[in-house]
């Protein structure tokens, strides 16, 4: 597959994900052989979707916040910062273009799980929204480190510091009937509603509704993402 030589930043990480078959190859196989052994397994219904989740939760958190470091490190990000560009277009376009690289990358898995597991056409599409409203909202963590750090490795230490509350929170993990200050923080990740749409598709029973996967994720995301661009031009900065 020919690509061409990338003449704006987010065309790079097109580039770089189309641009060696048998790289292309791997990263696609590699969600599968992840998920879809689980998803064919006897495992229970939570943690079948708990796994799914934290797939792609650390799939858009550490690919957005170590391509960024990595950019950062080389120099590129400040040659970018002298584009006629606004920074924060730079930020919303890196951050739109690696979620649906993301989503790409886990779609076939998913296509298998709902095989495997046949459910209603409002669960299958609601369950894959919520992915991708995660996979937004992973890379948009993701961005934010990158704000903070210059090194890939320290990346891997503020995600986790970042995630697993809100992994907690979501329910991969504990209670699924949260009550009292848990149950209204639950209600503000979007991973939450991932996790529900995923267990509905494994044969759990849920209370929240399919439009409530559609609506709240997508308010939640919109807020992160203008917060992430207003980083712009921090991000973009040099970096003593």
């Amino acid at each position: 597959m020919r690509i061409n030589p990338p003449d704006t930043y987010w065309k790079k990480d097109v580039a770089l994900f189309f641009g060696k078959r048998f790289s292309l190859l791997l990263k696609m196989l590699y969600p599968v052989a992840i998920i879809v052994p689980v998803a064919a397994s006897g495992i229970p219904a939570q943690y079948a979707a708990a796994v799914i989740g934290i797939v792609a939760v650390m799939a858009g958190t550490f690919g957005a916040g170590e391509s960024l470091t990595i950019d950062l490190n080389d120099g590129i990000l400040v040659r970018v910062a002298l584009t006629p560009l606004s920074p924060r277009r730079i930020v919303f376009e890196v951050l739109a273009v690696n979620a649906v690289l993301d989503f790409v990358q886990l779609l076939p898995a998913l296509v298998i799980v709902y095989i495997l597991h046949p459910v209603s056409l409002v669960w299958v599409l609601a369950a894959t929204f919520a992915v991708f409203t995660t996979l937004v909202t992973a890379n948009a963590i993701g961005i934010f480190i990158a704000n903070f750090t210059s090194s890939p490795a320290d990346v891997l230490l503020y995600a986790t510091a970042i995630l697993f509350p809100l992994i907690y929170l979501s329910g991969f993990f504990r209670n699924r009937h949260p009550e009292g200050l848990l149950a209204l923080l639950r209600n503000f990740v979007p991973f939450a509603y991932m996790n529900d749409a995923l267990k509905v598709v494994f044969g759990l029973t849920v209370e929240t509704a399919p439009a409530a996967v559609f609506i709240y994720p997508t308010l939640i995301c919109a807020v992160l993402v203008l917060a992430v661009c207003l980083t712009g031009p921090r991000l973009l900065s040099p970096r003593l």
